[in-house]
C-alpha cells in the first residue's frame, strides 16, 4: 500500500494520478444516495463502469450516471481507473 485512506485512515493504494483513493475496505461499504448497497466492476475487460444493487443484482442508474456514493453517510466519487478497476475519491 502506498498511503492512507483519507476516509478512515487505514492503509490505501494511491498513484500519482489517484492521490486521495479510498481503502478497499472503505469503497466495499459503498451506497447509492439512496443508502442501497452497491457493487462496482468494470463493464468488460476493456474498461468501463458498472455499479449494481447488491440485493437484487439490478443496475444502479443513479450511480452509473453520476459516479456518486455514499460510504458511512458521507458522499464520494467512484470512477473507473484508468487502467482498469474501480477507484473512490473524495469529492473535490
Amino acid at each position: 500500500m502506498t498511503g492512507r485512506c483519507p476516509h478512515c485512515g487505514g492503509a490505501a493504494h494511491q498513484t500519482q494520478r489517484y492521490p486521495h483513493a479510498l481503502c478497499n475496505a472503505c469503497a466495499g461499504r459503498a451506497t447509492d444516495r439512496t443508502g442501497r448497497p452497491i457493487t462496482m466492476s468494470n463493464e468488460s475487460m476493456s474498461g468501463g463502469f458498472l455499479a449494481r444493487h447488491l440485493d437484487d443484482g439490478s443496475a444502479c442508474g443513479q450511480v452509473g450516471a453520476d459516479g456518486r456514493v455514499l460510504i458511512d453517510g458521507v458522499e464520494f466519487l467512484a470512477g473507473e481507473d484508468r487502467f482498469g478497476g474501480i477507484v473512490v475519491q473524495p469529492r473535490a
